[in-house]
């Protein structure tokens, strides 16, 4: 199977819940050795232990992604526990409650939790890069899967902070497809739509459904949904698949608002 990853060593960012903890399994269930990083490490732990439950090598790093120091670290004790790291999914994200209460419109936006969320997404998708790379280029290849947002490619009245950290991210997409794809390292990301994690269980009903109706799939995403497209991008399946941001979002940004409800559209 192209999609097997069997050999390959591959470090997944922010994979102590949601889209990567997901990514984590699903990479392990394709037979890659994976360290599954967070700055959670309690997190990280559990998510690792369940690989492991389930027949898989895992192991759980602690790593703030904006610490460059922590990444030298981090990857330093993957390297000697696993080896040479060939796949990375840069996943890591700043999304708690206080940082999308504060994450406005530009005029209104706290610039203090605008530094940090990029520091977060987009410095530590950067220092990722950074620091990996060398390892797949010196394996003669490697891919990485970047997880950037369909709020990336449109706007929106607030979360400038986020949008804009994920429109850097599908541009360091293109410079790191750009400048190492003649070495064998391919950069791919994922655009999800809304997707039921941990972070999303709050939403409101009456904001769920409008959500819903947004989406022309039958229900949102689920992080497993987003996992499945980070193994084929990571795979030799996606071999001539590099510098592209893949929508995986239910449709989300394929159409414009309609009077009628998404349910009813098809039908006549």
């Amino acid at each position: 199977m192209a999609e097997r990853l069997d050999g390959r060593v591959a470090v997944v960012t922010g994979a102590g819940s949601g889209i990567g903890a997901a990514s984590a399994a699903k990479l392990a269930e394709a037979g890659a050795a994976v360290a599954v990083t967070d700055i959670d490490l309690a997190s990280a732990q559990t998510v690792a232990a369940g690989i492991a439950d389930n027949g898989y090598r895992a192991i759980a790093v602690r790593l703030d992604v904006a610490d460059e120091a922590a990444w030298l670290t981090a990857l330093d004790h993957i390297r000697r526990d696993l080896g040479r790291i060939t796949v990375l999914h840069s996943n890591a994200a700043l999304t708690s409650p206080e940082a999308y209460a504060a994450d406005l419109g530009v005029v209104d936006l706290d610039i203090g939790v605008f530094d940090r969320v990029l520091a977060v997404n987009l410095r530590g998708g950067v220092l990722g890069c950074k620091h990996v790379i060398p390892d797949m280029l010196a394996a003669g290849g490697g891919s990485i899967v970047l997880t950037s947002s369909v709020k990336g490619l449109t706007g929106s009245a607030h979360r400038t902070a986020y949008s804009v950290s994920k429109g850097g991210l599908d541009a360091l997409t293109r410079m790191v497809a750009a400048g190492y794809g003649k070495a064998g390292v391919r950069c791919n990301a994922v655009a999800p739509g809304i997707v039921m994690t941990e972070a999303a269980a709050s939403i409101p009903a009456a904001q769920r459904a409008a959500l819903e109706d947004a989406h022309l799939t039958p229900s949102l995403g689920r992080p497993v949904d987003i996992a499945r497209a980070v193994v084929f991008l990571a795979s030799d399946a996606a071999a001539f698949i590099t510098g592209q941001v893949i929508c995986v979002d239910g449709g989300l940004v394929a159409h414009t608002a309609a009077l009628s409800p998404a349910g009813s559209r098809g039908k006549f």
